[in-house]
């Protein structure tokens, strides 16, 4: 078993209670009694505050104490107006922001995210009532959206008001545990999840589209069907070509666990069917020699079920890996390919990717090809 995830909720002065409480709980509910998530509460100090209908509190942590947070919940209220211009809030916040996997702002905690300078580039959103307010503070490269329940940026998430912070806090659980243990959660609060409304790094039109294609990142309740996934894909190369570059052996537990927790591994879904696995890499890789550049994003490990063989699964993988890209702030998309596979080569060049070279190793060979990240912006607000 794994170190559980910690999971920091900021509190202050006059903070909403719902805003602390219902994330809070998710995470806790969908802990598996501690195993996987450590839930607490954090203050500047640790001395109690009062939220806004008068409840008090008082933090587990102080800034000089608490652990560090693997994922940091800061809620909104009416004291985010007055916190966003306290700068050992704002310093503590983009710290913790730096080495965090996730980020979730619920309300006018975004205010606090705004004023601690890591929303440059990303879609933002909040409390409709305080939209303006945001768009005041926060960065003009940040795209706003309304009417939709949350934003997933990837590592930063942003949620509208009150139970909005719920429904984000589950896609989070989801993202990291699973559909089922997201939707269990829910069930266990009696809380109608809202799990489709929702920004993401593609569009809801685009979701309806795909026929409700759910790419999120893997988890370990996902390696039974990951390792079933990558099996048949091994058994597929080398009953297509006679060549063992990726041996099924090789995909065990251990190695998919390590994959999964040193990677940022994602998974496809389709109506809870696992359809699709990859991880995108931007580290230095050996394979791309002097051609390796920083601007990228190398999609590595794609593999698609051959039980939807030609029904544009590959295509959708690859465009939300591209958004992903995108969002990261890289120009390009990376990838390699069997070398002696004529078809996936093919079918790569017919996916607008740029063959840039061969690398040779002892018993496999690979193509290497790219292509740009277009720049046009894409309508995810439906404004």
């Amino acid at each position: 078993m794994g170190k559980p995830r910690n999971v920091a909720v900021f509190i202050y002065e006059q903070v909403d209670a719902l805003d602390v409480t219902g994330p809070y709980d998710v995470f806790a509910v969908s802990s598996n009694w501690g195993k996987d998530f450590y839930v607490y509460t954090v203050g500047e100090r640790e001395s109690p505050v009062h939220t806004v209908s008068g409840l008090a509190i008082c933090p587990k942590y102080s800034f000089d104490n608490c652990p560090g947070p693997d994922i940091l919940v800061v809620p909104g209220g009416l004291g985010a107006r007055k916190e966003m211009n306290n700068e050992a809030i704002t310093a503590w916040v983009q710290k913790m922001t730096a080495s965090a996997e996730h980020v979730l702002s619920v309300c006018t905690g975004a205010l606090l995210l705004a004023k601690a300078d890591v929303l440059d580039g990303l879609q933002i959103t909040t409390n409709r009532r305080a939209i303006d307010l945001l768009r005041e503070v926060a960065p003009t490269s940040a795209k706003m959206v309304k009417d939709v329940r949350y934003v997933d940026n990837g590592q930063i998430i942003l949620s509208a008001g009150v139970t909005a912070g719920m429904d984000a806090a589950l896609h989070i659980v989801r993202r990291l545990l699973g559909s089922e243990r997201a939707h269990n959660s829910a069930s266990m609060l009696e809380y109608h999840w809202r799990e489709s409304d929702f920004s993401g790094l593609v569009s809801k039109d685009s979701l309806q589209k795909d026929e409700k294609l759910l790419i999120r990142k893997a988890g370990l309740a996902d390696l039974e069907a990951m390792q079933q996934l990558y099996r048949e894909a091994a058994r597929w190369i080398h009953s297509s070509t006679g060549f063992f570059q990726w041996p099924e052996a090789a995909f065990t537990k251990e190695y998919l666990t390590s994959f999964v927790e040193e990677q940022e591994v994602f998974a496809a879904f389709l109506k809870e069917e696992l359809v699709g696995c990859f991880s995108i890499q931007w580290q230095y890789e050996e394979i791309w020699g002097d051609q390796f550049h920083d601007n990228a994003g190398y999609v590595h490990r794609l593999a698609v079920s051959r039980k939807y063989k030609g029904q544009g699964f590959g295509s959708r993988i690859l465009a939300w890996a591209e958004h992903y890209i995108r969002y990261r702030g890289k120009a390009w998309l990376r990838l390699d390919c069997m070398a002696d596979n004529p078809a996936l080569n093919r079918y790569y060049l017919s996916q607008g990717m740029t063959f840039r070279g061969r690398f040779d190793s002892q018993g496999w060979s690979a193509n290497l090809y790219e292509r740009k990240i277009k720049r046009e912006e894409e309508d995810l607000s439906h404004e």
